[in-house]
């Protein structure tokens, strides 16, 4: 363990030495010349030895405190250099990082990219993501709803939906023929057009779409988990929306049957942008956590 004295002692030392005078350092270091006078005593005392002379008029150095002085400002010097260089790498990393812009349906931002982005910032962890819903010039790739790639854009399916009857638990267990007779069928409207996702189920199931022919509108996705959640209906829903609703008992698979597509999330990414590190780093980064979603 190192025996020095004290560092704010050894601080007021270099200063007053420095200006030759208690009233001058008091000022710089924004103490009073009482708390100098006080702090260059006690060093003193510490050391065994006189650092100044004093008479009416001012302050000198001593022998000893010349060599003091020699030797803490070599020191200080040195410690200043090192701690700007700190700083300045520090400040040079900061700028380094990259600043990525993202468009995203808010469904699928809230549902499923949100819950990943610890995954994300380990794995890319020198940009910063700005997360949007809407578009703009300014996106560097936009995750989209859709049944085919983009022509004007490097276009790929990140993974295909996979819908699933759920609703509250209180139905689990119960004939889905009987719940579909007495229980609203909550439906998703994509360009004020529900989206087919009761017909294609029921297809699969090898039922009537009648059971669907009526029921309750929303103009998102998440409307109408929320709905099913509180009992108020039955919903066919992408199984990768609701996977934590799934786990945690919030809502109930009520039949095994499963049907896929016809739409999927895509990854759109202008050319202009398509051969930048931070952007090729997250298309790789939703490629992986897509494969996860497309398996069984």
């Amino acid at each position: 363990m190192r025996r020095l004295p004290s560092l704010t002692a050894l601080r007021f030392f270099e200063e007053s030495a420095r200006h030759m005078s208690f009233n001058k350092s008091a000022t710089a270091l924004c103490v009073t010349p009482g708390a100098v006078s006080r702090q260059i005593r006690l060093l003193e005392d510490a050391l065994g030895t006189k650092l100044f002379d004093r008479d009416h008029k001012g302050i000198r150095l001593t022998k000893q405190g010349e060599e003091l002085l020699a030797c803490l400002s070599e020191a200080f010097d040195s410690i200043e250099r090192v701690t700007r260089a700190l700083s300045a790498a520090k400040r040079n990393e900061r700028s380094e990082r990259k600043r990525l812009t993202v468009t995203a349906p808010p469904t699928f931002a809230t549902r499923w990219l949100s819950p990943r982005l610890g995954s994300l910032m380990d794995a890319v962890p020198d940009i910063d993501l700005s997360v949007r819903t809407d578009i703009g010039d300014d996106r560097h790739c936009c995750i989209r709803f859709g049944h085919e790639a983009r022509a004007d854009h490097r276009s790929e399916l990140l993974f295909i939906e996979r819908h699933v009857l759920v609703g509250a638990m209180k139905f689990a267990g119960q004939s889905v023929e009987a719940l579909l007779a007495r229980v609203p069928t909550l439906h998703v409207l994509h360009n004020d057009a529900r989206l087919t996702l009761w017909p294609n189920w029921l297809d699969a199931a090898g039922l009537s779409r009648d059971y669907a022919a009526n029921g309750i509108e929303f103009s998102t996705l998440d409307q109408a988990i929320h709905a099913a959640r509180a009992g108020s209906g039955l919903a066919v829903v992408d199984r990768n929306m609701i996977a934590d609703e799934l786990h945690d008992g919030a809502l109930a698979q009520l039949s095994p049957v499963e049907s896929t597509g016809p739409y999927g999330y895509w990854l759109d990414i202008a050319g202009s942008h398509a051969g930048e590190d931070s952007v090729q780093a997250f298309a790789e980064w939703l490629r992986g956590e897509g494969a996860k979603a497309a398996q069984p």
